[in-house]
């Protein structure tokens, strides 16, 4: 009896740090027509058929109601800024789901329940320094999620198949200088802004909704906006529709 109870007077003077508590986080979620999309769904678009092969996103600068940064956990998946959502889901359907980082996860001094409205950016914030990815922490330093011929990270990189066809969206900065040089990195970094109020109920999930930022448009390679010469009116729909209540609080 006096070991337990100097072992529960040891726990209480220490204020519990015996039990180490799990850092605030939010879950990241992929759904069509409202659904969740199990690895390996065919999603019943343009004909059905059609197969997410990636869904790779960076969202960064979380702000809450007042301005004030909400900092982030520091790991391969995030810095304390930025954070690679990745759901990916290419051969799942004959190997398994893909290991993919389906959460943002804050430091240990946000409290998510005070957060009224969620401001953050999709996309990562532009600098000199950043357009050349050997030089920069994880996860910022992924190769897939850089441009080939224009400098810059992509923010967000969305593809999908078909056995006869293919479709992509890759959203990023365009018309870039020269990674070594640029006093101005892009002359269109294409930052998307967010604020979502909070919802009633759990408000523990963001829900990014596949079938809305594909409303309107016909599933095929032709049709794909990666920011090139000639997909400017596929990217202006895609890009409306991302505005669009596209990513949802719930």
């Amino acid at each position: 009896m006096l070991m337990v109870g100097w072992l529960a007077s040891v726990l209480l003077l220490s204020g519990c740090s015996f039990f180490a508590s799990s850092p605030p986080r939010l879950k990241v979620e992929l759904r069509y027509d409202d659904k969740p999309v199990p690895c390996g769904t065919a999603l019943g678009m343009s004909g059905g058929g059609w197969y997410l092969e990636h869904s790779k996103f960076y969202l960064s600068e979380f702000r809450d109601q007042n301005g004030a940064q909400l900092k982030l956990e520091n790991s391969k998946w995030q810095t304390d800024n930025v954070v690679l959502v990745s759901i990916e889901q290419k051969d799942c359907w004959r190997g398994g789901e893909m290991p993919g980082n389906h959460q943002i996860r804050f430091s240990k001094e946000v409290d998510l329940g005070t957060i009224e409205r969620l401001q953050f950016v999709l996309g990562v914030p532009m600098s000199p320094v950043s357009q050349n990815p050997l030089t920069q922490p994880s996860p910022l330093n992924l190769s897939s999620m850089f441009w080939s011929v224009q400098s810059g990270h992509k923010f967000a990189r969305i593809e999908l198949s078909s056995v006869s066809d293919t479709w992509a969206f890759h959203l990023g900065g365009v018309d870039c200088a020269d990674n070594q040089s640029a006093a101005q990195p892009c002359y269109k970094a294409n930052l998307l802004e967010f604020e979502l109020t909070r919802p009633e109920g759990a408000a523990n999930t963001l829900v990014f909704h596949i079938d809305r930022l594909l409303k309107g448009i016909e599933l095929n390679k032709a049709n794909s906006c990666t920011f090139q010469p000639g997909e400017s009116e596929t990217c202006e729909m895609v890009l409306n529709n991302l505005h669009e209540s596209v990513i949802e609080w719930i």
